[in-house]
């Protein structure tokens, strides 16, 4: 958490790749280096990725990644990061309203383009909380509330719609195939065996 997060969130609003065709394979490859890790740790390495999630309280990465940009939005609606005037935030609920939606003038590939920079990639995810987290007075309580906010979802079953910690799903699906699982327990039993490909390959069997 310490050593490879920062590296691997650095400027996260300014480069973070949107859940869509054309950048899965980028999305993949940085959730590699957080697989990778999860599987040196005792006890884990026999484990599938969303197991190991679970043992170590973790989430992926991607899903980390928009709750930065929550946060981030939550500091520009209070006016505490200076980036305010960059969002265009609806008198009703602190709405974030789409610039794209109020201009006829810009190109439809310049609006393709826009609509994967930062203010137009969270307005969805942003708009989908209760007024209650958006509404919280610092941003302690923003992180709690919305961690609340995501466990009481979870717990009543609600999942339909822009929430966040749906892409972590996606993620998930696009590594865990069926084909993938079933690979995988032959492979942890191959590398039982041999344990010097085991430590070649990042896999740590030990219980």
């Amino acid at each position: 958490k310490t050593l490879i997060r920062p590296h691997l969130e650095y400027g996260v609003q300014l480069w973070c790749p949107s859940p869509e065709h054309g950048n899965w394979s980028l999305i993949l490859g940085i959730e590699g280096v957080q697989r990778r890790f999860t599987r040196l740790i005792d006890g884990m390495g026999h484990l599938p990725y969303s197991e190991r999630l679970g043992h170590l309280q973790l989430t992926t990465l991607a899903e980390r990644r928009f709750r930065g940009d929550l946060i981030e939005t939550f500091k520009a609606y209070r006016d505490t990061n200076g980036l305010r005037h960059i969002f265009k935030f609806s008198n009703h609920r602190s709405n974030i309203v789409s610039c794209l939606k109020t201009s006829n003038s810009i190109p439809n590939n310049v609006k393709k383009l826009h609509r994967r920079f930062f203010t137009e990639r969270i307005r969805e995810i942003w708009n989908k909380l209760p007024s209650y987290v958006r509404e919280s007075d610092s941003v302690i309580n923003f992180k709690c509330n919305l961690e609340n906010f995501k466990s009481m979802c979870l717990r009543e079953g609600i999942s339909s719609g822009a929430f966040y910690w749906n892409v972590s799903h996606e993620v998930l699906s696009k590594i865990e195939t069926p084909a993938y699982l079933i690979s995988r327990s032959k492979q942890v039993e191959f590398l039982r065996a041999n344990p010097f490909l085991a430590k070649k390959n990042y896999f740590n069997l030990r219980y």
